[in-house]
């Protein structure tokens, strides 16, 4: 390796490393212009330090490619008018390493910019990757954003342990910079990215079409609409009547057939329906229709009408409290048909409260039998033939002692000493989740932390004596009869999810760089993949960051699984890979999943002293009986200082 030092304007001569011939290098110009010139070797890069002390180097990030002739390069920016050294190695690799983001990428803001590496191009795995951003073209320092350091290599792919997601906080252009470093602090890479975040252009959406109007009969509620995005995939259209939500259409052509309906709601009944519509892209773009498409219906039965006075949506109770709902109701062909008013709990369809005789009270409900937690009810007016829309309501439930079951799982998982955890919340059944430990004897990569489910938490280490875990008890108490999530079914392949279990939480972060440790299990693999996605998310501020490393798609059943070979690597089959590391007195506590992703972890690039919310979900997809489950790492959720 050649070097050689530039001190103001003066020549210095460099020493050689490799070689007795010296590396002459001048410093020419101006004052307000100065260029480095230096004769190059064609098989050598060259890399450009600065320092302001001559005792502490940092790299630019700039390299500069050989031609076999004299090069110069310009520095004109005063900011890094310091002291400078030139080194020169034998290195064949440069940008090509870095795959993601593209040169001149547009991207939203809410998306995060996600960083994707091609490690393979090294011959061994790198010791450090320095992320850097600064605006574009504007006179301003490289600021480092974060360090990734945790890299593997499986079968002969060496990668790094997850994903890397920059979340930055305003839009505009920037320049994205990651610098790879060996075990001696050399940069042996570097590579540089425009990036444009920006505001995503929203869809729109036209309802051409729908029932007749005016009926004397009711109408099926069919649409036909049109959609147009110039720039990404529609996800799904949301279909309103009188502003309540009745019915949600994933595939084209959109509106002619409506999914997520209960079957009487199909139909249009008695009264005047004004009906819109939202159309969602994969980049989370929300376009409205600008009209409403209105069928009156002047005969026949009138769906009931409800709507939830209080308590207002988040009230809080304590356990073993009750609380009333009060409601308003009415009926369009009159009351004297209404049957009753009820409350569901959609964490417990056994629980809630009914009012069958007139006049109709508000609902007393008791949460003695309700475990901590986010709960959402459904309330609903009925008469003789059909159900008014739902009203939703949530509530969330504190344990009458103690930290609630949501802030214990949270402080399992935090460490405290570089994040500060609050607002926690834990929406699903308490049953799906819970700590766990020795996790390591049972073939984990992961020894304690928490296993949040679709199922039943105390099965993930069942000795793996079943194919699916749902055999090893009733089904029934599998089926937790839970609800699914909106947010996760806009990013798996799939059209419904069940039995969610979501815990949710803020963290203050000292630093900017916000990490997690997890591994993802599930009862699906392998004789499920491509047609039971299971699948889990963990989004910081909104932005997924449990991506697998070529930020290609988000970590679940589908993505990785010994199946397809793109993650294959990233893959642990229960028999094959799992068990043989296990020792045999151990057996009966094996993992139960029949297959675990690697331990794995979760980069992102934040805002420091400033606080974000990070959500984990995970969820059945397309079934609500064989199950998934996610591990974290006992205080593994931290903020990371800047690495040197």
């Amino acid at each position: 390796m050649r070097f050689a030092v530039i001190i103001g304007c003066a020549l210095v001569l460099s020493l050689s490393l490799l070689a007795q011939q010296l590396l002459e290098v001048n410093l020419v110009g101006t004052p307000s212009s100065q260029h480095l010139c230096w004769p190059t070797q064609t098989e050598y890069n060259y890399q450009i330090d600065s320092s302001a002390d001559l005792q502490t180097w940092t790299d630019t990030c700039v390299i500069v490619a050989g031609t076999g002739s004299t090069v110069t390069h310009d520095f004109s920016d005063p900011a890094e008018s310091l002291f400078y050294r030139v080194r020169g190695a034998a290195d064949a690799y440069n940008g090509n390493f870095l795959t993601l983001p593209t040169e001149a990428q547009e991207l939203d803001l809410t998306d995060g910019v996600c960083l994707a590496f091609n490690l393979n191009v090294f011959p061994e795995l790198p010791a450090k990757i320095h992320v850097y951003k600064r605006p574009y073209n504007v006179v301003a320092p490289w600021e480092k954003i974060g360090t990734v350091t945790e890299f593997t290599e499986i079968d002969g792919i060496k990668i790094v342990r997850g994903a890397t997601v920059w979340i930055p906080d305003t839009e505009g252009d920037y320049e994205v910079r990651a610098a790879v470093l060996d075990g001696t602090g050399t940069v042996i890479a570097c590579a540089t990215r425009l990036v444009i975040l920006g505001k995503n252009e929203a869809p729109s959406i036209t309802i051409t079409d729908g029932p007749a109007s005016p009926s004397a009969t009711a109408q099926a509620a069919e649409f036909r609409t049109t959609v147009t995005d110039t720039e990404d995939e529609i996800l799904r259209v949301e279909f309103y009547d009188n502003g309540i939500l009745i019915g949600t259409d994933r595939l084209e052509p959109f509106g002619d057939i409506i999914t997520d309906l209960e079957a009487q709601t199909y139909q249009f009944l008695r009264g005047t329906h004004s009906v819109t519509a939202k159309v969602y892209d994969s980049r989370g773009a929300c376009g409205v229709t600008v009209a409403p498409f209105v069928t009156e219906i002047t005969a026949g039965n009138a769906r009931p009408e409800l709507t939830i006075t209080s308590p207002p949506n988040g009230f809080i109770v304590q356990q073993g409290q009750s609380f009333t709902i009060e409601h308003t109701h009415s009926d369009a062909d009159g009351e004297s048909d209404l049957t009753g008013v009820s409350a569901y709990n959609l964490n417990d369809s056994n629980l809630g409260a009914s009012d069958l005789e007139t006049p109709f009270d508000p609902l007393t409900i008791d949460t003695t039998d309700w475990e901590p937690g986010t709960h959402i009810i459904k309330v609903v007016a009925s008469d003789f033939l059909v159900d008014s829309y739902p009203s939703y309501l949530t509530i969330s439930v504190r344990s009458g002692t103690g930290a609630t079951f949501a802030e214990s799982l949270v402080a399992n998982i935090v460490d405290e000493s570089s994040v500060a955890p609050s607002n926690e919340s834990f929406t699903g059944i308490q049953v799906s989740s819970d700590e766990f430990v020795n996790g390591i004897a049972s073939g984990l990569q992961i020894d304690e932390g928490i296993v949040v489910t679709s199922g039943l938490s105390e099965l993930w280490n069942g000795g793996n004596n079943h194919e699916n875990a749902w055999e090893i008890l009733n089904p029934s108490f599998v089926n937790n009869a839970e609800p699914g999530d909106p947010e996760l079914e806009d990013r798996i392949v799939g059209f419904r999810t069940n039995d969610a279990a979501i815990l949710e939480f803020d963290v203050f972060c000292t630093y900017g760089q916000l990490e997690l440790d997890y591994q993802f299990g599930s009862e699906e693999y392998d004789e499920y993949v491509g047609s039971h996605n299971d699948a889990f998310m963990v989004t910081v501020d909104g932005v997924v960051t449990s991506l697998v490393p070529d930020c290609s798609d988000i970590v679940a059943v589908n993505s990785v699984n010994s199946v397809g070979p793109e993650n294959e690597h990233l893959y642990l089959d229960n028999d094959l890979d799992i068990k043989p590391t296990v020792a045999p007195e151990n057996y009966p506590t094996l993992v139960e999943y029949d297959g675990m992703t690697i331990r794995m972890r979760a980069h992102a690039f934040v805002t420091p002293n400033q606080t974000h919310r990070i959500r984990l979900v995970i969820a059945d997809v397309n079934d609500d009986w064989v199950d998934s489950g996610l591990f974290i790492g006992a205080g593994s959720v931290r903020s990371v200082p800047p690495s040197p």
